[in-house]
């Protein structure tokens, strides 16, 4: 009998893709085999996303979508929408589970349990007790150091959902490290829910920076990249630690959320502009070729236009070279669900698209600051229609290189930056 195959779909942010590796590991240390056609799968697992509205409807369409399409199939449905509002998921027809975040280990079980007709290998269950997460490009894993959020925003469900701030601990996450070298990923990626809040729970305490330095010192380790950090969370230690290490990409996510003080503090964001500010600063000059993003949130309630201009008028004079704009998306059971003065759907879709506009601008022109430079890459495994390899610089600039060696892939290299334009950044080994 042949190997029965799985599916699995992921929705919403870096950390969930973690969740979703592991899940895959463990679907696959059954002696089941990964397919990309959820339609020809015998197992499907949905690993949905809450952060909005959007997320919610995207993550119902998903399901029924896949229903539709495999009429046959387990369906599983998991993550962060599935531990908010379960009966929602359950509502859907043709859903055969929904499972909670803290009960994800036991997918592999449940989904032998529904479809008997897959046969588990006992020798790969007792040879995987805790296999490697598994990530299809294979050059590229990420790692979850940290979990939950100790921040109370007042726009934010995650907290309710993912609980409070807790730290893997240091030997486990340095052991997974080495085990993710050892397995040829040049790239790690670390990340959490809060990453910058790693190590204050531990005992003794300890801190991001301390585990990155000795995470640098692992041998044969391509890289490591952080995810996303808090502005409070950018300390100078971390960025002493950033700025010594070549074995740290040069990059960073910062979120933002709002350039006016007013609206951070009905965010309940325990920072104000000033501080994301000296953060920025920080970062650039020890630095200075550091890519640097944020998340920034439009159309909070409340927000007027004087204090959205003053939003676009700092990160017009920032230091940043990327933003991921979002339009608020009103969470049930949030403070921010029941504050006066919604922003209308249309004013904030045009203020989206105002930030989006401004954010290719400062993309184009951080780029451009390259052109005829040389850059760190690593080859990515899957290349452009045109057979041009990508390949990811270490401040988070996606090139097309051309002329690139076949043994490229899943290797650091250095990249020639020889056109830029709003869409490609065209580089050829140097």
């Amino acid at each position: 009998m042949s190997a029965a195959l799985y599916h699995v779909v992921t929705l919403g942010c870096k950390l969930n893709q973690y969740d979703s590796a592991a899940i895959e590991a463990d679907l696959a240390s059954s002696g089941m085999v990964r397919t990309e056609d959820p339609a020809r799968a015998r197992v499907v697992v949905v690993n949905t996303c809450t952060v909005t509205a959007a997320a919610d409807a995207q993550s119902r369409q998903t399901v029924r979508r896949i229903r539709r399409a495999n009429p046959g199939c387990t369906l599983i449905v998991t993550g962060c929408y599935a531990q908010r509002d379960p009966e929602a998921l359950k509502a859907i027809p043709g859903v055969s589970a929904v499972v909670g975040l803290s009960e994800q280990r036991g997918i592999r079980s449940l989904a032998l349990k529904l479809s008997p007709d897959v046969a588990a290998d006992p020798a790969c269950i007792e040879s995987a007790e805790h296999p490697l997460p598994c990530f299809s490009d294979r050059t590229r894993a990420f790692l979850k150091i940290q979990e939950g959020c100790d921040l109370r925003c007042s726009y934010c469900v995650i907290p309710s959902v993912r609980g409070a701030s807790r730290s893997i601990d240091p030997e486990l996450v340095l052991k997974k490290i080495g085990l993710l070298v050892d397995a040829g990923y040049q790239e790690i990626v670390l990340t959490g829910v809060n990453t910058g809040d790693y190590g204050k729970d531990l005992e003794p305490r300890t801190s991001l920076a301390a585990l990155l330095r000795r995470a640098a010192e692992i041998p044969r380790l391509g890289r490591l990249r952080l995810n996303s950090v808090e502005p409070r969370c950018v300390t100078p230690e971390l960025v002493e630690t950033l700025a010594s290490s070549a074995r740290i990409a040069p990059h960073l996510q910062i979120p933002l959320q709002s350039g006016s003080d007013s609206v951070l503090a009905r965010m309940r964001r325990p920072y104000r502009v000033a501080h994301y500010r000296l953060a920025l600063e920080s970062m650039r000059a020890r630095i200075p070729q550091a890519g640097l993003g944020a998340d920034v949130i439009v159309g909070f309630p409340g927000e007027t236009r004087q204090e959205f201009q003053e939003t676009r008028d700092f990160i017009v004079a920032s230091e940043l070279n990327y933003l991921h704009v979002f339009s608020y998306s009103s969470r049930p059971g949030t403070p921010a669900a029941e504050m006066a003065d919604p922003i209308r759907g249309d004013l904030a879709r045009e203020r989206s698209a105002e930030l989006r506009a401004l954010a290719a601008e400062l993309s184009l022109r951080f780029r451009s600051s390259f052109l005829g430079r040389d850059l760190e890459a690593l080859g990515l495994r899957e290349s452009l229609p045109d057979g041009r390899l990508r390949a990811l610089s270490g401040n988070f600039i996606e090139l097309a290189v051309e002329g690139a060696p076949e043994h490229a892939v899943n290797r650091l290299f250095r990249a020639k930056v020889t056109r830029v334009q709003a869409n490609e950044v065209s580089a050829v080994p140097s």
